[in-house]
Formats: structure tokens, sequence, C-alpha cells
């Protein structure tokens, strides 16, 4: 079977989410506004055994680590970026040899 470029396109797209899921999904199903999603997440932690109750709160907490480290990470890489993207400054020893040429 041969793919449209379409198909292909699509294909890439969905094989591409995974690399890069997205929260906006799940939100979705929870419900279409935020107190819904509350309600709804309330619901099932409130009506799940506690072993998976304890899990969740697991998960949650180690996911919720890793994207805050993450994003530490990524805002230090960016600020790394930045600096080296800015002009050095000169050296005391280049300035004070600019200063003796100037009042010579």
């Amino acid at each position: 079977m041969s793919f449209s470029p379409f198909d292909k396109r699509l294909l890439e797209e969905g094989l591409g989410y995974f690399s890069r899921p997205r929260l906006a999904s799940l939100l979705e199903q929870l419900g279409s506004s935020r107190l819904e999603r509350v309600d709804a997440l309330a619901t099932m932690l409130r009506h799940c055994p506690d072993e998976e109750f304890d899990e969740a709160i697991d998960i949650f907490e180690r996911a919720m680590a890793r994207a805050a480290r993450d994003r530490v990470q990524a805002q230090d890489a960016d600020r790394k970026a930045t600096r080296t993207d800015q002009p050095r400054r000169r050296s005391a020893a280049a300035e004070r040899r600019e200063q003796r040429r100037r009042s010579s």
C-alpha cells in the first residue's frame, strides 16, 4: 500500500507527537473548563484504591520535579547562549594598553 503525501505528513506528525507529547490532549479529556477538569481529576482520585492514589501522587511528584529540573537546565542553556552571543569584555591589561596608547 502506498501513502499519499497527505498520509505521510499525518503519519509523521502522529509519530512526532510521541516524541514530544502535549498535555493539552489529556486536559481536554478531563473536561472543557478548568472547573470540569479539577472535578474530573478529583473524582478519579477520590474513587481509586489507596495503592493507585499513592502511585498517582508519586508519578505526579516525579513528573513535576523532572519538568522543573528540565526547565531550569533549558533556561541555563539559554542564558549561556545569550552570554556567548554578547561581545566579550576586554581584559584589564588590554584596557591599560589602550590608555597608554592614547596618552602617548
